[in-house]
């Protein structure tokens, strides 16, 4: 029997995807749970207009991620951190506080590919990766934390 199916399927395939598949499994397990549907003319047609729908979603969403990895390409971010009086650093700035920064500025989907804290005052390229396999380079900036006169 000739199916659409409407999700992924293990060892089967993908959702959109049309398949011939034996008539009593259809029946009896994915057309009960409503795993596929028949691959009518009407439904064929539909499943066409779905995946081309979905592909120009998907184009644009990509054309989305580059204007944004060039955008962060002119990032700087500048982080205090402290140091003693041997100019020794304490503490860290760690992927999660880079991330941070980032959902601040209105980047909600940036995962840091560095996966070490940065722990030297000074510049520091980190890669980012923002899916689909597009990822970008930014500076971060260390800088000595100013003391504060109480």
């Amino acid at each position: 029997m000739r199916v659409i199916l409407l999700q992924h399927i293990k060892n089967i395939g993908n959702k959109g995807d049309v398949k011939e598949l034996n008539d009593g499994y259809v029946r009896n397990f994915l057309l009960p749970k409503k795993l596929v549907e028949i691959a009518t003319s009407l439904a064929l047609k539909k499943n066409t207009e779905e995946k081309a729908l979905e592909d120009k979603q998907h184009e644009e969403y990509v054309e989305a991620l580059k204007k944004d990895a060039e955008s962060i390409k002119n990032t700087r971010l500048v982080f205090e951190i402290k140091i003693g009086e041997k100019n020794e650093v304490f503490g860290s700035i760690t992927e999660r506080d880079i991330e941070r920064a980032f959902h601040k500025k209105g980047f909600s989907h940036i995962a840091i590919k560095e996966k070490h804290a940065l722990k030297s005052v000074g510049d520091h390229m980190v890669r980012v990766n923002l899916g689909e396999g597009i990822t970008s380079e930014f500076n971060v900036i260390l800088i000595p934390q100013t003391k504060r006169k109480e």
